[in-house]
């Protein structure tokens, strides 16, 4: 086989080789957008409120979305588990919401829902969650 033979060969099964990953992650990242909506947790009624807890691990939040209901009183309680990330605290924009997440240290946030979906986020926005609320 020639040198020229070869190279087109190579190139070609590496062509071959990035189509093939970018269909497998492109199609994974698909489903699990349209998972996470569908797996998002759902909060505990308490005391007159819905309640959840999110814990910040080396994974980001988990559950890294929450299903609420519109204009019910909720209570958020976020638990950094880790010192591995940069979520150190929490943030709600829309809700004006900024606290610091001390290790291990549960942190309540209260707010009531307003219908749409909102994103909470570590300070820095890298790391992020969803509020669906319905």
């Amino acid at each position: 086989m020639t040198r020229r033979k070869s190279i087109i060969i190579a190139v070609a099964l590496l062509i071959a080789a990035v189509a093939l990953l970018a269909a497998a992650f492109g199609d994974k990242a698909q489903k699990s957008s349209g998972q996470e909506r569908a797996q998002a947790a759902r909060p505990v009624e308490r005391d007159g409120a819905q309640t959840a807890t999110v814990e910040v691990t080396d994974k980001g939040f988990e559950p890294s979305s929450l299903k609420l209901k519109v204009s019910a009183p909720a209570k958020v309680t976020f638990v950094r588990k880790t010192d591995e990330t940069c979520a150190k605290e929490v943030v709600i924009k829309e809700y004006n919401i900024n606290r610091k997440l001390p290790l291990n240290e549960p942190v309540t946030v209260e707010f009531t829902p307003r219908k749409g979906e909102f994103t909470f986020a570590c300070g820095m926005d890298m790391i992020k969650g969803t509020l669906i609320v319905e």
